[in-house]
């Protein structure tokens, strides 16, 4: 080893998640030195300035090192100058479009934006920002528009190319997603969250088989390690009816990750479906025990209770959910109990459905594809 020659030893920075000086209540040390670094450049920048005031150029980098230090009312401030000075600054209209956005003023960002594509047509960080703040503002066919264009610009975008993906997504124009995803695969075939929302496009299209291998590759890339890759497996069974390898999956999902809620939302919703509405409470109580929140969990309690003849449960059940949906709106209802997962919409967290189809009041029981542990008659209460 260099060390025991008297060289110079190597040492092996180890990267600590942001997250973790969060829980443990102080600075992460990078983001501080990133801050400081910021700060030197401004300061030097300013120095700069006081020489040469009107210098464009250098109002421009001052402006660029503001909005990357989150202070964007001076950059926009500079920007207004230089674009006082130049109207027809490309950079300057991208860059004051892109604080507006960074800055919750998406109005005028797609105005700014808009005007900095007509002066520098062939920029695509110009559209692919652009496209963003037309997403922010629900305007999906122009932001497809806008992401078009980025990977007409530059074809191997992979970024350009999964945001168009999501702008087709938001449109519910599956097969035109599943195209996009398919090229953008080819570049980067080993990226699970692009495997991922493949799978969920030929779910959403009903396209079950091809969801299935999809869901299939992203288990393997993942090494098998989670859970949210086997609740999207776990849909997919369900939704062909292979009810055992389903259960497996959503058990296993509950494994690797025993505080999120949306495993245990799977497999009640598929117990319920099948008739097993003892086993689906248990699951639902544990879903709505870790994430309270869950209104749609609590509603598919108080149907079950409800099925079984257990009315005052019910009624309390309801009375939860009716608090929970006066409080917050739908989407939030549909958020997991440890981190936020978005792909296959597993159970009637999201979709009001069961994974497997149907719905809670027209679905009959069917013990089918059972194994023999879960086809057993569950004790009563």
């Amino acid at each position: 080893m260099s060390a025991e020659k008297g060289g110079n030893t190597e040492w092996v920075t180890m990267k600590i998640a942001p997250e973790i000086f969060e829980e443990l209540g102080v600075r992460d040390p990078e983001e501080t030195k990133r801050e400081l670094t910021i700060a030197k450049k401004i300061r030097q920048i300013k120095k700069e300035l006081k020489n040469d005031p009107q210098n464009n150029d250098k109002l421009l980098e001052l402006a660029t090192h503001y909005i990357d230090g989150g202070n964007y009312e001076d950059a926009i401030r500079e920007l207004k100058a230089v674009i006082s000075r130049d109207r027809l600054n490309a950079r300057a209209h991208k860059l004051i479009g892109t604080a507006y956005a960074l800055f919750n003023h998406e109005d005028e960002a797609i105005i700014e934006l808009n005007r900095a594509t007509e002066l520098d047509p062939d920029d695509p960080e110009v559209f692919f920002n652009l496209g963003g703040v037309y997403m922010l503002k629900d305007c999906f066919e122009n932001a497809t528009r806008c992401f078009e264009r980025v990977i007409e610009i530059n074809p191997t975008d992979t970024t350009g190319y999964a945001n168009l993906a999501a702008a087709y997504d938001m449109q519910q124009m599956y097969d035109e997603e599943i195209s996009v995803l398919k090229k953008v695969l080819m570049f980067t075939p080993e990226d699970k969250e692009l495997r991922a929302a493949l799978s969920t496009a030929y779910f959403n299209s009903g396209n079950y088989d091809e969801a299935l291998n999809a869901a299939l590759c992203v288990v393997e890339l993942a090494d098998k390690k989670e859970a949210q890759a086997y609740c999207n497996l776990g849909s997919c069974y369900s939704v062909k009816g292979m009810i055992d390898e389903a259960v497996g999956a959503f058990k296993k999902a509950s494994e690797l990750e025993p505080e999120y809620s949306l495993p245990h939302t799977n497999l009640g919703t598929l117990y319920a479906s099948i008739g097993r509405l003892e086993k689906a409470i248990k699951e639902f109580k544990m879903a709505t025990g870790l994430n309270p929140k869950d209104a749609l969990g609590w509603l598919n309690l108080y149907n079950c209770y409800k099925e079984v003849g257990r009315m005052e449960e019910a009624q309390e059940a309801y009375r939860t959910y009716e608090r929970l949906m006066s409080e917050a709106p739908a989407e939030a209802t549909a958020e997991s109990g440890k981190v936020e997962h978005s792909h296959i919409p597993g159970g009637v967290s999201r979709t009001k459905k069961f994974a497997g189809g149907g719905s809670l009041d027209t679905s009959t029981a069917g013990l089918e594809g059972l194994s023999e542990e879960d086809s057993q008659e569950p004790k009563e209460k």
